[in-house]
């Protein structure tokens, strides 16, 4: 169960930006989160309900932004989606090889939080 690692890193990030943004409650913690990271979403979020009890991020609301995979294509340079599922997306449509880079889908970042200060200034 990596959710529980990774929940970990998020709530340390979380609680040290708001503590440095003078935050007195954390409303909302934005995510991106590619798909390869292979996250089990309801997991994840009860791994940071948990985790983030008693701290000012306790009742924030956790926003993620899933990113698919894609590769780029070493033969002529096209990125394409694709599913590991389903191998007829294995091949470059454009050139037909299937030799590629991964382009997208390993992002695993917080984007930023919106918190509540002591003054009311969000």
């Amino acid at each position: 169960m990596h959710e529980m690692a990774l929940t970990r890193d998020v709530v340390d990030i979380v609680l040290e930006e708001a503590e440095a943004a003078g935050a007195t409650e954390v409303r909302a913690v934005y995510l991106t989160i590619g798909y390869v990271r292979d996250i089990v979403e309801d997991l994840f979020e009860q791994c940071f309900a948990y985790m983030a009890r008693g701290t000012i991020a306790e009742h924030a609301e956790l926003v993620l932004t899933r990113v698919p995979l894609t590769v780029r294509c070493n033969a002529c340079g096209r990125v394409f989606h694709l599913d590991v599922h389903d191998n007829s997306t294995w091949v470059c449509a454009a050139c037909g090889e299937r030799s590629y880079q991964l382009e997208t889908g390993m992002e695993f970042f917080v984007n930023g939080l919106e918190v509540k200060k002591e003054d009311a200034h969000e």
